[in-house]
């Protein structure tokens, strides 16, 4: 049986759909919300039966995880095996009471992932987010007092029209909250989504130049905060980086439940079912929810895992980039690069365009 040590679990349900967003997520309620359950405790059981779950790592994702009640969290947490390291849980500042929280704790959950987005009501309101400013305050003060002191926020910037002092002032809320983790990540127009839609339409511009300045800021204003960046959007104190997230970025196999998540096992990769109605039949009726199978080549896998490398502040060992070396000693000489200790990292320069510079690597 092959060994797995980290798996995502994937909540689709959402109080409301964020109009930015573009994962598999909707509305449901109680009932909707029973069957599911009842379909993925009976996932976790079949994957129990096929692979060796020695797990270090269970990150639940959506939608909105914190949505659940107790009762359903309860019984998806007690059909999981042991895990003695990193559970995170995904958690809306509207949804969160003394109650839940409790019962996060209880359940053995050791790290959140708190999704403010910002700050700023009015952006809050344009981002469709049902909470306040306050609720993320209150939020932090019940997630401190139940015990939680692995605390991560996720910010956006790069709003629409977002003056640059409005994000600064977000940071500077952020901190208060003394968090041990912050994603910070610049918005992205994803197809299908209403925000798309109005970029497309020329309701909305990019401003690039304040982009890369409040990328740049963000950076430098966490760094004197004692949160220095480990992978582009992400920055922790020392000892509370993303466990999970960064089996992503290293490559490691991982197991996903749930309607739309993924799985990479070996030279594998799949996704289930991006319908939930479909997912929960599949599941029912004992036939397979995979889709989208796709088989890596080594060669697949040593790229995917140098455009990850190169976006963590390790970086990547020279010795496996040796065939890149002419133009790796290009990228120098420009500042796009750095090479420390036989490892390639990018400049702080290179950072704004990391994108493009992975594409040499491809």
């Amino acid at each position: 049986m092959k060994t797995i040590k980290h798996l995502y679990i994937h909540i689709p349900f959402c109080a409301k759909v964020c109009p930015y967003c573009a994962f598999h997520v909707h509305r449901g309620g109680g009932d909707y919300q029973r069957e599911f359950v009842d379909a993925l405790v009976e996932e976790v059981g079949q994957i129990k039966e096929e692979y060796d779950l020695q797990l270090e790592t269970i990150y639940f994702g959506g939608g909105t995880p914190s949505l659940l009640s107790p009762g359903l969290f309860e019984k998806i947490c007690h059909s999981l095996p042991a895990c003695l390291g990193e559970k995170t849980i995904e958690v809306n500042p509207k949804t969160v009471s003394l109650t839940k929280a409790r019962c996060w704790k209880e359940v053995g959950l050791n790290r959140i992932s708190l999704g403010a987005q910002s700050f700023n009501q009015g952006y809050l309101k344009i981002l469709g987010r049902d909470h306040t400013p306050k609720d993320i305050v209150c939020s932090v003060e019940i997630l401190k007092e139940v015990g939680f002191d692995n605390l991560g926020i996720d910010l956006m910037f790069a709003l629409p029209n977002q003056p640059r002092e409005i994000w600064l002032s977000t940071l500077k809320q952020a901190l208060e909250c003394q968090p041990t983790h912050l994603s910070c990540y610049g918005l992205t127009y994803e197809e299908d989504t209403p925000f798309f839609k109005s970029l497309a339409e020329g309701v909305w511009k990019k401003n690039e130049e304040d982009e890369i300045w409040m990328f740049s800021e963000t950076e430098e204003v966490l760094a004197e905060a004692g949160l220095p960046f480990y992978e582009i959007s992400n920055f922790a104190r020392n000892g509370f980086e993303s466990n999970h997230n960064q089996a992503y970025w290293l490559g490691k196999d991982y197991l996903g439940v749930g309607p739309s998540a993924y799985s990479t096992v070996g030279h594998a990769r799949w996704q289930n079912l991006r319908d939930t109605r479909e997912y929960i039949s599949g599941i029912r009726s004992g036939t397979s929810t995979k889709t989208e199978v796709e088989r890596l080549s080594p060669e697949i896998k040593r790229k995917e895992r140098w455009m990850f490398g190169l976006r963590m502040r390790n970086g990547i060992a020279m010795d496996e980039l040796q065939e890149f070396s002419t133009v790796i000693d290009k990228m120098i000489l420009e500042g796009l690069l750095n090479l420390e200790s036989q490892r390639v990292r990018l400049s702080s320069k290179g950072r704004l365009v990391a994108d493009c510079i992975a594409e040499y690597f491809a």
